[in-house]
């Protein structure tokens, strides 16, 4: 499953100052640059993607200690990919859509009834529902940003619009 992370986005998340760390066992990042340039990173749970200031998203690689910054101006989109998955319930992948979401957001292959729980990137609990299979989640209480949506087999990441 891929996410896309616009430009908008971006500076949504740099007006809120959120810093986030990355939380799959490891995810291939990419950004894609104006100029038709992109780089590609194998993050893992200790790198960071963070906002430096108003105009720079910086990417730190920890097994080089190596920083890379990008003026926000310059990047057209940033996708990510799970590289190593996180355990998969006896039925499937647990699937959210839509994804990036308004309003409402909905869960598919989960075991009969399962408490949901969404966090903000910096581990605040926003939100723990109970769900079954199709049921709708209202999130529209929560703000726009970028949220882990913990189910008991998976965590997801989800962009609320």
């Amino acid at each position: 499953m891929k996410h896309i992370i616009k430009r908008g986005l971006l500076l949504t998340a740099l007006i809120m100052g959120l810093a986030f760390h990355l939380t799959a066992q490891s995810t291939q990042m990419t950004i894609y640059l104006n100029d038709g340039n992109e780089k590609s990173y194998l993050m893992t749970p200790s790198d960071r993607v963070y906002f430096e200031d108003n105009e720079t998203l910086v990417v730190e690689i920890t097994v080089n200690t190596k920083s890379d910054r990008y003026n926000l101006a310059d990047i057209q989109k940033i996708t990510c990919a799970e590289t190593e998955g996180i355990a998969e319930a006896s039925g499937g992948r647990v699937c959210l859509s839509p994804n990036p979401v308004h309003d409402v957001v909905m869960l598919s292959n989960l075991n009969g009834n399962e408490t949901i729980q969404i966090f903000a990137l910096d581990g605040r609990l926003m939100k723990s529902v109970e769900a079954s299979e199709g049921q709708l989640i209202d999130i529209s209480e929560l703000p726009i940003g970028l949220y882990l949506i913990k189910t008991e087999s998976q965590t997801l990441k989800m962009i609320k619009l």
